[in-house]
Order: C-alpha cells, then sequence, then structure tokens
C-alpha cells in the first residue's frame, strides 16, 4: 500500500494504524452492505432474510478470497513497481487484474442460474422450502452482480497502493451510502425481499465501480486506460498470487468449515438452520477487525525481513497479536453479554425459541475470536518469513481439518447442538495450542530474530 511511511524506522504501533485503518475501510465495504441488507431484512422479511444472508456469506467469501489474493497480491506488485519508476509495469498489473477478475466474476454470473437452486438446497435442507427460496433469491442476484463487485474489489485495492486511498474510500462510502437508500426504496417499499437486498447491492456496486472508472481513466496517477487492453498474460502472476495465499487460503478455509457446520445442522431442524445463519452472518461482520489486522501486519513484516531488521519483524508479531487478543476479549465479550440484543436487532419476527436458540449459540461460537486473532497474525509472520508451508498449515488446520474433527466428536460426546456451535472454537483454540506450542518448543526455528531475517 502507498502509506506515507518508513517501514524500517518508524514506531511500529504507528505503523500498524496507518495500515489498519485503511485496510478496514476498504474491506469493510461490502461488510457493511452485509449489515446493512441484515437489519432492513430482518424487519422487513424476519429471521428467514437474516438467516439467508447468512447461509449465503461463507458462498461469498470464497469467491471473495480469491478477488482479494488477486487485490493484494497486485496491488503490492504495483507498489514495487512504481517505487521502481516502472509505471509500464503497474499498468500491466492493472490490465491483467481487470481482466481476470471480470473474466471470473462473468464465470459466477453466467452459471448463477444453474448453480443457485441445488446450492440453496444444499445448504438449507430440501424439506425448509421458505428459506430455501429466500436463499436462492439473496445468491441469484449476489452471483449476477459479482463481476462488478470483483473490479469494484480490485479497482479499490489498486487505487490504495498507487497513492490514491482517499479515491478507494470514497467508492467505499458511496456503495455504503446508496445501499442504504436503495435497501429502504427496493426491500421497504417494493417489498422484493432478499432479492432486492442483492439487487440494491449490485446497483450501489455499479455506481461505485463507475466512480473508479472515472478516476482512473483521468490518469492522475501512475494507473491510466490508456492503451488498455484486455489480456490474460502476465508473466510475474505467480509472484501475484503467491503474495495473496494468505487471504486467500485463510478466507476459503473459513468458508469451507462453516459450509461443513451447516451442512451437518440441517439434522437439527430449520430453527437450527437459520439460527447459524444469523450468528454466522454476526460473526462475519466482526472477523473482518481481525482480517484488516492480518493484511496491516504482513506488508510491514516483510518489508523489515527483506530489510534485514529481525528485531522489527518479531516487534510487529508482538505488537498484532496482543492487538488481535484485545479485539477478541472485547467481542467475545460481546457476545456473552448481549446476545440477545443483537439477535433482536437482526430479527423484528424472532419467536422465544429462536431467540433462545440464536442468543446462546452466538456466546458459544464467538468463544472462537479468542483465539482466532492470533492464528491470523500467526499465519501472517509465517508467510512473511518464508515459511508458506507453516501458514498454510495453520489455515488447513483452523478452517477445515479440526472442523470436521469437533462437528464429529463432540456431537457424538454427547454435546449436540452445543457441540455444534463449539466445533469451529475448539478447532480455533486447537490450531493456537497446536502451532504455538510447536513453534515455541522451537521457538530459536521459527522466532530466532536471526532466522526471523531470512
Amino acid at each position: 500500500m502507498a502509506v506515507s511511511a518508513d517501514l524500517g524506522k518508524d514506531s511500529i504501533p504507528s505503523l500498524f494504524f496507518r495500515y489498519y485503518v485503511p485496510t478496514l475501510t476498504s474491506i469493510m465495504s461490502f461488510t457493511a452492505q452485509m449489515i446493512i441488507n441484515g437489519l432492513l431484512l430482518g424487519h422487513y422479511v424476519g429471521k428467514d432474510g437474516v438467516a439467508a444472508v447468512g447461509l449465503y456469506g461463507p458462498v461469498v467469501t470464497i469467491f471473495i478470497a480469491f478477488v482479494l489474493a488477486l487485490a493484494i497480491g497486485g496491488g503490492i506488485l504495483i507498489s514495487r513497481s512504481i517505487g521502481a519508476g516502472d509505471g509500464a509495469q503497474a499498468r500491466e498489473v492493472l490490465r491483467f487484474g481487470t481482466t481476470l477478475a471480470f473474466v471470473a466474476g462473468m464465470v459466477v454470473a453466467v452459471s448463477a442460474p444453474f448453480v443457485v437452486t441445488p446450492l440453496a438446497r444444499f445448504l438449507v435442507g430440501g424439506e425448509h422450502e421458505s428459506l430455501v427460496q429466500n436463499t436462492r433469491d439473496v445468491m441469484l442476484w449476489g452471483f449476477i452482480g459479482m463481476p462488478v463487485l470483483f473490479l469494484c474489489i480490485v479497482w479499490r485495492q489498486f487505487l490504495v497502493n498507487d497513492g490514491g486511498p482517499r479515491m478507494a474510500r470514497n467508492a467505499s462510502f458511496i456503495a455504503v451510502a446508496l445501499n442504504i437508500v436503495l435497501d429502504f426504496v427496493i426491500i421497504g417499499w417494493q417489498g422484493w425481499g432478499t432479492a432486492g437486498a442483492s439487487i440494491a447491492t449490485a446497483l450501489s456496486n455499479v455506481c461505485a465501480m463507475g466512480y473508479l472508472f472515472w478516476y482512473i481513466r483521468q490518469g492522475r496517477g501512475h494507473l491510466h486506460f490508456g492503451n488498455f487492453r484486455f489480456t490474460l498474460y502476465f508473466p510475474a502472476w505467480k509472484s501475484l498470487f503467491q503474495t495473496g495465499v494468505p487471504t486467500f487460503l485463510s478466507d476459503l478455509s473459513f468458508s469451507l468449515g462453516l459450509l461443513i457446520i451447516n451442512r451437518c445442522l440441517v439434522s437439527y431442524g430449520e430453527l437450527a438452520v437459520a439460527a447459524f445463519g444469523m450468528v454466522n452472518h454476526l460473526s462475519f461482520i466482526f472477523l473482518r477487525l481481525l482480517t484488516a489486522a492480518m493484511l496491516a501486519a504482513l506488508p510491514i513484516m516483510s518489508f523489515n525481513v527483506g530489510a534485514k531488521q529481525p528485531a522489527r519483524v518479531v516487534a510487529m508479531l508482538r505488537f498484532a497479536m496482543m492487538f488481535s487478543v484485545m479485539i477478541g476479549v472485547v467481542v467475545c465479550g460481546i457476545g456473552w453479554l448481549v446476545p440477545g440484543a443483537l439477535v433482536r436487532i437482526f430479527s423484528a419476527d424472532a419467536t422465544v425459541a429462536f431467540e433462545s436458540l440464536a442468543a446462546g449459540g452466538l456466546s458459544l461460537y464467538f468463544l472462537l475470536f479468542l483465539a482466532a486473532g492470533p492464528n491470523y497474525i500467526l499465519s501472517a509472520y509465517f508467510q512473511s518469513t518464508g515459511r508458506t508451508a507453516m501458514s498454510i498449515v495453520v489455515n488447513l488446520l483452523k478452517g477445515v481439518v479440526l472442523v470436521v474433527v469437533f462437528v464429529w466428536v463432540l456431537p457424538a460426546l454427547g454435546l449436540g447442538m452445543t457441540g455444534m456451535w463449539l466445533s469451529r472454537v475448539g478447532a480455533e483454540v486447537a490450531t493456537l495450542v497446536l502451532v504455538g506450542g510447536i513453534t515455541f518448543i522451537y521457538r530459536q526455528r521459527y522466532y530466532s530474530q536471526v532466522l526471523a531475517a531470512r
């Protein structure tokens, strides 16, 4: 990112927040749209509307994981190219990133009519027609709007790396503001329900994309559309995606784990699936705070590894770990203190049974935040110090492998639904204990300042 700072000399806390704030602003744009959709659907449609958005969350996160890898990896290459005085290389990244984002988005959009109904039935279970229909509607128009969403994510990140964070933030604010207005019009006034929520989001993203296109077309920075052509040829594509691996694996494995839990909950009935959809919707919002911390720490640690300043690498690791733990404690506290209030905010028609199930599940499920943050930061640390294999291990363990283990073991021990809620928590905690314990025992290998500079 093009942040005015000396990564090798400025104080670690100052650097972290210079990266954290714009990163959080950018990735919270889509999350804010989901919050708005959830609030209005909860009021006008009810718990099924919010559950549909929550069930859609892991699916869309898989897509966003791919495009974020493209955006972050490409953005870092743009910064390096600009720093080396090679504006032509930066524009090559723009051409490649734009083409790949558009093609990938179009593949999703064209497939929408054929895949959303079976996917909704898979997520919900075929017997719950109301929730199936709501989930299908939110996914159909969400999929159709993917080309626009992908371009918005890529262009925003590229502009940040080209020294235009204000323009990227403006685009985010445009999308959120328009989403609020369109939600009231399409959901509240026209009564289009969950389909209206996705349509409103897609239309607001079209306007944000138009703003980004207009700014890049002005050529005020190093990036512009002069002599632009679509191309899938880019010699440094491996380097681009390797840079984005931590984000991709983190979001992808997390989403796959949620899909596994959701599928196992089908046997517990429609109420359980709807409750998990709402809880997942809320957890998705709060987890963005930790994702931003990982993305903020990664370039700072990577720079200082290259600069042969291992003490600053370790200092960044310690600060980011402490920050993520603080965030986790706060979020976990919210889940314990006011779970019922959170459920009622997002569901106007919550029955006593639904509120009790969702609130109880939320208070248990939010325990994962105590370990999720440190796992995010450890993954970024291993990636930045060239230990990509260990980073992959962290993400696969907490996201999929241990989720499968706990989904099978905990209910078998007689915990039933409680075991299902705790399966994700168990995966996060076990990963932290396992990876943290092993790397602490061999700390000279993993945390030695000499080796950290490799």
